[in-house]
């Protein structure tokens, strides 16, 4: 294992006990299908089931200090055809957001939208799963999933985005002053664990962090999304493989 490679585990660790790819800020480069890629055996997405994670007191995993702007700039671009490389990704320009954990810091670099779900919960499945890519100065990545469920209500200030979704690959969407601290939930309760990018090149190791509780957002943004993506961009839930998956809530 590489030096980077087992900085990432180790931090993954931390994550989740104390607690490269040539472009990390866009994983969707890499032409291998999963046919034709050797992937290890710490894949992402995974089905999080309540027998197989271990429960623990929040004081015990290290606290995600999400230090996210309220007026960033965004460059939106969908990025191809329909398949599980394709998705409509916000780049977020340099400083507009950031994420501690155990005293390191990510600078978040994008985020994009899978429907369905890729993780799923005792194998629910979410409409729509929102990846907040993040890299540290040394390069390990860490991803913060977060769920998306139908609500009554539209999201608001997702509606900057999902109103106007570059429809065919390689449109862009410029937006400016940005909220990202509101594309996160309320409660901040998360399952933790070593996995991959759930793209090619599948790289491993990334620090997962995928958050307990939904967003909400309208059918008419779920359908939006699905317009464009009706054959669906999500990867399936890939083999645990004896790994720890622990969180700091009560109960899933």
């Amino acid at each position: 294992m590489s030096s980077l490679a087992s900085s990432v585990a180790l931090l993954a660790a931390l994550a989740v006990t104390a607690c490269g790819d040539s472009s990390p800020a866009s994983p969707f480069t890499g032409a291998a299908s999963p046919a034709d890629e050797a992937v290890g055996t710490s894949q992402s997405p995974i089905n999080i089931r309540s027998d197989r994670v271990t429960f623990v007191s929040p004081q015990s995993l290290p606290a995600l200090d999400f230090r996210y702007g309220r007026d960033a700039t965004l460059d939106v671009v969908n990025t191809g055809s329909p398949d599980e490389e394709a998705t409509v990704r916000a780049d977020v320009t340099a400083g507009g957001g950031e994420l501690r954990v155990g005293g390191k810091a990510f600078q978040l670099l994008q985020f994009h939208f899978h429907t369905p779900s890729e993780h799923r919960i005792n194998g629910k499945e979410f409409p729509l799963e929102m990846h907040l890519v993040h890299r540290s100065a040394a390069g390990e990545l860490m991803v913060v999933g977060v769920l998306v469920r139908q609500g009554a209500d539209m999201h608001w200030p997702l509606a900057r985005i999902f109103s106007d979704l570059p429809r065919h690959e390689g449109d862009h969407t410029q937006l400016t002053g940005f909220s990202l601290r509101r594309l996160l939930p309320d409660r901040l309760v998360s399952v933790r664990y070593s996995g991959s990018l759930t793209t090619p090149p599948f790289t491993e190791p990334v620090a997962w962090i995928v958050l307990k509780q939904p967003l909400e957002v309208s059918a008419d943004q779920i359908e939006a999304f699905r317009e464009l993506f009706d054959e669906g961009n999500a990867r399936e839930p890939q083999p645990l493989n004896g790994r720890r998956v622990v969180s700091d809530a009560n109960r899933l």
